[in-house]
Order: C-alpha cells, then sequence, then structure tokens
C-alpha cells in the first residue's frame, strides 16, 4: 500500500518580534500563508519493520536531523506499527530561504503515515507531535491563512485578504535562521522592511547578513506589485500582485533582466499539504 501528498510552502506576509523568552527563543506575531510551491512524500508500506528514506535530490542529512525522518520516529515510537515504511522526499522547495520547506515535509509525513498505518489520529492529536518536531510544523497541518504567535506554535485563523498572486524570488544563497536571530539581538529596534505593507522585523538583520538583499528587493518593486516582502528569515522575497496576468508579466520582466535566482509564480492554497491525487 502507498500514497503521496504534496507538502506546500509558506510566505510569512508580515513577522513581528514580540519578545524573547527565558530559554533563549524569540516570540512572535507572524501572517502566514500556505502557497503551492510543493515538495512531494511518497510513502509505501515495507514488510520489513524499518524506516527507510531516501531524498530527491539526495540532501546528505543524517537520519537524526531530518525532519521527515523525526516524523516517521515519532510515530513508529509511538504506535509500533505492524509494517515498516519506505519514504522518498522529492524536494522542489528552495532550503535556507524561508520558506518552510522541512517542516511541511514534516507535517505531510505525519498525516500520510497516520493514514498508511490507520492510526485514527485527530488533527489536534497531530498537532502535538508536530509541536515536537518544529514551530512551523503545526501550521501545514492546519487552515491557510493564520496568525502564528508565541514561538511559531500558536495558531489561530486569520481573516485577512490574501492576494490572489505572489512572485517569489529565491536569491542565490541562504539566510541561516540563527544568524539572522543573532544579528536581530545586536541591532538596534528594526524599521520595518522591505515594505511597509508587508513589514517584517527580521529584514534589518537579514541585509546585515546579506546586503545583497537590498538589490534584490528592488528587482521586484515597480512592476506594479501590491507590495514586496521577505518570508521568514530570508533569504526568498516575494512580491504581491493583484492578479496573474500581472505576475506572469513581471516574472517575464525579470527574466528578460538575467536576474540571479529561482523565480517562481505561486497562488494562496487552503491547507499547508494535499494528497496527491485530489
Amino acid at each position: 500500500m502507498g500514497l503521496a501528498l504534496k507538502a506546500y510552502a509558506k510566505l510569512n506576509l508580515t513577522l513581528t518580534i514580540t519578545g524573547r523568552r527565558p530559554d533563549g527563543y524569540h516570540t512572535l506575531r507572524s501572517l502566514v500563508v500556505a502557497v503551492d510551491w510543493a515538495d512531494e512524500v511518497h510513502l509505501e508500506t515495507i514488510p520489513r519493520k524499518r524506516i527507510e528514506l531516501r531524498t530527491m535530490p539526495d540532501l546528505h542529512i543524517p537520519h537524526g536531523e531530518n525532519l521527515v525522518y523525526r516524523a516517521a520516529e515519532l510515530l513508529w515510537r509511538q504506535f509500533l506499527p505492524r509494517e515498516g515504511v519506505r519514504i522518498v522526499l522529492l524536494k522542489d522547495i528552495p532550503m535556507g530561504a524561508g520558506l518552510g520547506g522541512g517542516s511541511s515535509d514534516a507535517a505531510a509525513t505525519l498525516v500520510g503515515l497516520n493514514e498508511l498505518w490507520e492510526l485514527g489520529l485527530s488533527s489536534e492529536e497531530l498537532k502535538k507531535f508536530a509541536r515536537e518536531l518544529g514551530a512551523d510544523v503545526p501550521f501545514f497541518l492546519g487552515e491557510s491563512p493564520a496568525w502564528m504567535e508565541g514561538i511559531g506554535d500558536l495558531l489561530r485563523p486569520a481573516d485577512e485578504e490574501i492576494p490572489p498572486a505572489f512572485l517569489v524570488l529565491v536569491p542565490p544563497f541562504p539566510c541561516p535562521t540563527p544568524e539572522v536571530y543573532r544579528l536581530y539581538d545586536e541591532l538596534p529596534k528594526p524599521k520595518p522592511g522591505p515594505s511597509e505593507r508587508f513589514p517584517n522585523d527580521l529584514w534589518p538583520a537579514a541585509v546585515k547578513l546579506r546586503p545583497e538583499l537590498t538589490r534584490y528587493a528592488k528587482e521586484l518593486e515597480g512592476l506594479g506589485e501590491i507590495g514586496v516582502g521577505m518570508s521568514g528569515s530570508g533569504s526568498a522575497l516575494f512580491a504581491a500582485f493583484d492578479g496573474e496576468d500581472v505576475a506572469e508579466w513581471a516574472m517575464d520582466e525579470l527574466l528578460e533582466r538575467g536576474v540571479e535566482g529561482r523565480l517562481k509564480l505561486v497562488r494562496p492554497r487552503p491547507y499547508g499539504h494535499e494528497f496527491l491525487g485530489n
């Protein structure tokens, strides 16, 4: 028996740092939306009682650090299923860009194994396991858009109107989250950026780490967009549009300019995951 899911990326349309806990974690408030840039998680039962993971392309990440493997291991240890599982992870969402690909993959793995192993867990029960994996993981189990608070683990539905199209620009470099937060703590209180429409308190720290981000943000401006923002701690930038037609024109314009990095036109999704074939 086998099944497969799409694991969607996310965009932080706004991000405000609200404080810092005694354990060092920052608290935040962020408007988050799932978008249709997806990895795929393929799951298949196998007779041997073990977890097999294959990533394409090969990520060379030790199993103990791979969120997909850790998600499977959590359910395995809790429920001791009769059969093992072979997981094939097809990656398309860039890593280290603030798009939540790893967290989304982990959430899709939880959802898929709940079905494959017939565990019968509710969404809220799955979220308990998701919180053990990372602050972003629970978002991908619920509805989108959502307000994310606390360290990212507190969620509530958002009724804000979300633009119908986004053009995402991922520069050819990552912004490691720990480095961005370290610089955030060292810098004066931030000014929102890169635009007032989609403020992100981590923008000055990300620019301190990667000054080139300012140039990439300027590439997105003036193309008929609603506004420009940065997702999470970067490096992915996005421009929001009132319709796909103008977003497609903007992407063609940037491709003609030869902008470095990866461009992707995306649309909002109502959930962070979806079974393939639905």
